[in-house]
């Protein structure tokens, strides 16, 4: 409980803007949610004369204090002063505030510094839940693309990482679960896909590692008009080459 009396918020960019408290979701206008976003991904309070700049860039500096002025007043009616902490020069989200975003960065750190070891099955629905989604989908303000990209970057190579941990342990199902997220989010990156070709043919799906690789390769030819690297392919020639010995001792 905040000391408002306004429960518990929780703010939620994964893969849209919501703000939710325990008795309800708050009904924030657009330029409102874009300021709780903004401090969201700022590692450290804002600027009152950044945070106006960086909302109404085209706007002069003095006019767009005003208008931060006014916005943080409808925020603060809207969410009953639960949400931000003000001085006279910086704002900030209130420290009980609970944000996706940044217990994905959590999450993701963790895996970058155990390379997923440290994961369990009980642990991956939550991971799931955060890294599955884009960062804030179908904004497209210029101010957000590199926060868009660089979470992109992350979540797909957390993906990556993970799938790579379930595959050390044969769990096929989660090994696809998080391979194909990952392939989703960057259509032609080819980690993932390898990852996913080498998973089925640890379980003998030899037609579906064919099936993806194909997929694969006309993707990105057309796409790109180039062909993927040996790696796959070598996997599939060592996976044939296996199973004819094996007939062959028969």
């Amino acid at each position: 409980m905040n000391p408002t009396g306004f429960g518990i918020v929780h703010i939620s960019l994964l893969p849209g803007f919501v703000c939710r408290t325990d008795q309800r979701v708050a009904d924030l206008s657009d330029i409102q949610q874009r300021l709780v976003a903004a401090l969201v991904l700022s590692e450290r309070p804002m600027r009152r004369c950044d945070l106006a700049a960086r909302l109404w860039p085209d706007v002069p500096p003095a006019r767009a204090a005003a208008r931060l002025r006014q916005t943080l007043w409808r925020l603060n009616q809207a969410t009953c002063g639960g949400l931000l902490e003000t001085t006279h020069t910086t704002i900030s989200l209130a420290d009980h505030v609970e944000v996706d975003y940044r217990t994905a960065a959590r999450l993701i750190s963790a895996v970058s510094r155990t390379g997923g070891a440290a994961v369990g099955g009980d642990w991956l629905p939550h991971a799931w839940s955060v890294l599955r989604h884009p960062l804030l989908y179908g904004w497209d303000h210029d101010w957000l693309v590199p926060y868009q990209e660089k979470w992109k970057l992350q979540r797909v190579q957390t993906l990556e990482r993970l799938a790579e941990t379930f595959l050390q342990r044969r769990q096929h199902s989660t090994v696809l679960e998080l391979a194909d997220a990952a392939a989703q989010a960057d259509p032609l990156r080819e980690g993932p896909r390898r990852i996913a070709v080498q998973s089925c043919l640890h379980v003998g799906e030899v037609a579906d590692a064919h099936r993806r690789y194909r997929h694969y390769r006309e993707l990105l030819f057309s796409e790109l008009g180039v062909a993927p690297s040996g790696a796959i392919p070598q996997l599939l020639k060592q996976d044939r080459e296996r199973q004819l010995a094996l007939a062959a001792e028969y």
